[in-house]
C-alpha cells in the first residue's frame, strides 16, 4: 500500500501546485469610460476571434490573460477589419510568467486626443499611456487594464 499512497499524495501534491499556479496569472481587462459606446474586437494566437460593444461611460469587458499573441483592438464602429476603420490595439502575452504588452494604433487613432492608458495592479508594472508601440513586461500575477476616454 505504500507506493499507492506515495503516488497518490504525489498526484494531488502535483494538482494542487498547477491550479495554485494558474490561479496566480492574471486577467486582462477594458473600461469604457467614453461618452460614445465602442467596439472591442478580441483576437487570440490561434486566430479565432470575437467581437462585443462596450456600453458608454463605464462599459467593462475581462477574462483571464493566457497565452501568446492576444490582441483586444478597440473601434467606434463594428467594421473592424475595414482599411478605413481606425483602431486602437492593445497586444499582450503571457510567457513563462511575464506579460509582455504594448498599445499601437492601426489606420488612425480612434482616440485621438482622448485619454488611453494600460496599466497594471501592482505599482511596479510600468503603464502605457498613448499608442507609442513600446513594449513593457511585468509579472503576470497582475491584473491589466485598458482603459479610454
Amino acid at each position: 500500500t505504500t507506493p499507492i499512497n506515495i503516488h497518490f499524495t504525489t498526484f494531488t501534491t502535483i494538482s494542487v501546485l498547477a491550479l495554485a499556479s494558474s490561479a496566480l496569472a492574471g486577467k486582462a481587462a477594458v473600461k469604457n469610460n467614453c461618452p460614445q459606446d465602442i467596439f472591442l474586437t478580441i483576437t487570440r494566437s490561434d486566430q479565432s476571434h470575437t467581437q462585443q460593444k462596450l456600453a458608454a461611460n463605464g462599459g467593462y469587458y475581462s477574462e483571464q490573460l493566457a497565452g501568446q499573441g492576444n490582441s483586444y483592438g478597440l473601434t467606434k464602429n463594428s467594421d473592424y477589419y475595414s482599411a478605413t476603420t481606425p483602431k486602437l490595439i492593445w497586444g499582450a502575452s503571457d510567457s513563462a510568467g511575464v506579460v509582455y504588452y504594448s498599445l499601437n494604433d492601426v489606420d488612425g487613432n480612434p482616440f485621438d486626443g482622448q485619454k488611453v492608458a494600460v496599466t497594471g495592479t501592482q505599482p511596479n508594472c510600468p503603464a502605457v499611456n498613448g499608442a507609442d508601440g513600446s513594449t513593457k513586461a511585468c509579472s503576470d500575477s497582475n491584473d491589466f487594464t485598458l482603459t479610454v476616454c
